[in-house]
């Protein structure tokens, strides 16, 4: 072949020049250049050795070179490094020819990528061969795209939060729907893998679907195409319990996706939430009838009513133990009591045998719950619940528990006053006083120390390396830390002296009639060193230590406040201290 200029054109022959097979034969040659030269393929005509012969238009503009810049130029040069050992070896066996690259297609040194197509020309004296080249760039960058995308949505389907799950209709009646996808997060909602879940129906592997309202949703939106709310509800089959919500949308392919959380822990902290304030404002109630009224009959009957409603029990009972006989008095109990205890009246007061809570009567008893009323280690009456629709639960117990130790109260107002008191000026966690009382206590000690020319020392105690046990294992092994801590303090004072949490790691320690500093050092070395050992925690051994400032009464200060503020003062400075653990205030 020879090049042939850009819009060339062959000559049509005459009739005459078809008589003449010279002419024709030419007339020939020129319309099949004309044709390959006008091809979208590049096309080149390569020697046995790569060396380009011949190339058309489209070969020019693929390789962004004029004809003379290429003719004469071995094939191999015009393509990237990576791809010149492939040309170099399937020019190098030609007997393999035809062959067809496009799988991966090799790149030119401008940059192109080009799919090929290799053909040997059988020629008598030089077979060449050709060299057909498509430009598919644009196309490898769009799949190159395209896959990039899909690689990307399947990557935040998968990774979502939320659950998805793609359907499409078993039948033309949609009277099921078939799983076509799963993500992880439904996967872990639902406790199933999504090899066990696609090609299967929705009805199959969720036989509780119909139930819980989703087959009609599915339904409707694959009817009509418009996207729906699925509220929240409750879902349960013999495999699976728990709370959803669907949003569903139609695809342009008919599929119908569904996107839903699993509200389950959300639910169940909002039915805690709920019992725990309805818990709170029981108690806030019969906690102002035990104030406001002096009848026990009254506030056990209150009683009662918060703890049938609160356990959802249809009967109750609330006995009083008489000490003198060990009759149950019943202060409060439902009608048909009556006609499962044996009961009669004594000074105005129902009285039945322990052995009545238990026997059945016209009514039978289906489920019960009895809580002993403790007062002091004193056994005082017994609150008992029965026939509940649903089984009774360690909340209810918790429940009755609590109500429990306010009949308690009721019952014993005078010790229920100190209780109250006692909770008012007690930490909860580790049962030492609070800083609220501790003023009128060290109060207390300057008044005595005063009395008997003694003096006071005020150990402020501060632990280190608390909030790191915190931050590490959690607030449950910090609580340990501390009840610990507490213990340990009471058990290295005497009776006489006084221990006070005054919030967070902070602990105060009063020690009446001091001798000398000698003494008081002793007892901060004690601390100290107690509180240096391990605390057992699960199979945890936890290490703290302690800092401690002392201020001394009437040395340092007078006043409570200042006295306070000088041992935590010297608190700091002890912390600071890389020689010692403890400091005296000094002014």
């Amino acid at each position: 072949m020879t090049s042939i200029a850009r819009n060339s054109a062959p000559t049509p022959a005459s009739p005459r020049d078809r008589s003449n097979p010279s002419r024709n034969m030419s007339w020939r040659s020129s319309d099949f250049e004309a044709i390959i030269n006008n091809m979208s393929e590049a096309v080149f005509e390569l020697t046995a050795d790569g060396a380009i012969i011949f190339v058309n238009l489209a070969a020019l503009d693929l390789c962004n070179l004029a004809e003379e810049k290429l003719l004469a130029v071995n094939i191999v040069t015009l393509f990237s490094a990576e791809a010149q050992e492939r040309i170099t070896t399937l020019l190098s066996h030609p007997e393999r020819l035809p062959q067809l690259i496009e799988d991966d297609p090799p790149t030119l040194l401008n940059g192109k990528q080009v799919i090929i197509h290799l053909l040997e020309l059988r020629q008598k004296d030089h077979p060449t061969i050709i060299l057909m080249a498509k430009d598919v760039s644009d196309r490898r960058e769009t799949e190159q795209a395209l896959l990039a995308n899909e690689t990307r949505f399947r990557e935040l389907f998968n990774n979502m939060n939320s659950g998805v799950a793609v359907y499409e209709a078993k039948d033309l009646g949609a009277s099921d729907f078939i799983f076509v996808d799963f993500n992880r997060a439904a996967e872990r909602f639902e406790k199933i893998r999504k090899e066990q879940v696609i090609g299967r129906s929705l009805l199959e592997v969720f036989p509780g679907a119909k139930e819980f309202g989703l087959l009609a949703v599915l339904q409707r939106v694959w009817q009509t195409g418009r996207p729906e709310h699925h509220p929240i509800s409750l879902y349960t089959d013999n495999r699976l319990t728990g709370w959803r919500e669907n949003y569903l949308y139609k695809l342009p392919s008919g599929e119908v996706v569904a996107i839903y959380e699993d509200v389950t822990a959300r639910k169940q902290a909002e039915k805690k939430l709920a019992v725990e304030s309805a818990m709170n404002a029981a108690v806030a109630r019969i906690s102002r009838k035990i104030i406001s009224s002096d009848s026990l009959k009254d506030i056990s009957g209150a009683l009662l009513e918060e703890v049938l409603t609160l356990t959802g029990s249809k009967y109750g009972i609330i006995d009083l133990v008489d000490p003198q006989t060990n009759s149950l008095l019943a202060m409060a109990f439902s009608p048909e009591i009556r006609d499962m205890c044996t009961m009669h009246e004594e000074n105005g007061a129902c009285v039945h045998a322990p052995q009545g809570l238990v026997s059945c009567g016209p009514a039978s008893l289906t489920r019960l719950v009895a809580v002993p009323a403790m007062f002091n280690h004193d056994f005082l009456g017994i609150i008992s619940v029965a026939n509940s629709p649903n089984t009774y639960e360690k909340r209810d117990l918790d429940t009755l528990e609590h109500f429990a130790s306010l009949f308690a109260l009721a019952a014993q107002k005078k010790q229920a006053q100190d209780h109250i008191a006692h909770l008012a000026h007690h930490d909860p966690l580790t049962g030492l006083i609070n800083r609220h009382i501790f003023p009128d206590r060290l109060a207390q000690a300057m008044i005595l120390s005063q009395r008997h020319r003694k003096k006071i020392a005020l150990l402020y105690v501060d632990l280190d390396k608390f909030k790191q046990i915190n931050d590490a294992h959690g607030h449950l092994a910090g609580d340990a830390v501390l009840i610990e801590v507490a213990t340990r303090l009471r058990t290295l004072l005497r009776e006489s002296d006084t221990v006070a949490r005054m919030g967070g790691d902070e602990f105060v320690v009063i020690l009446h009639d001091i001798t000398s500093k000698t003494a008081v050092q002793h007892v901060a070395t004690k601390i100290i060193t107690s509180l240096a050992d391990p605390i057992p925690f699960h199979d945890l051994r936890l290490t703290i230590t302690a800092s401690v400032g002392i201020s001394i009464y009437p040395d340092d200060d007078k006043q409570i406040d200042a006295l306070l503020h000088k041992a935590d003062k010297a608190m700091y400075l002890a912390k600071k201290s890389s020689t010692t653990s403890y400091i005296f205030y000094e002014g």
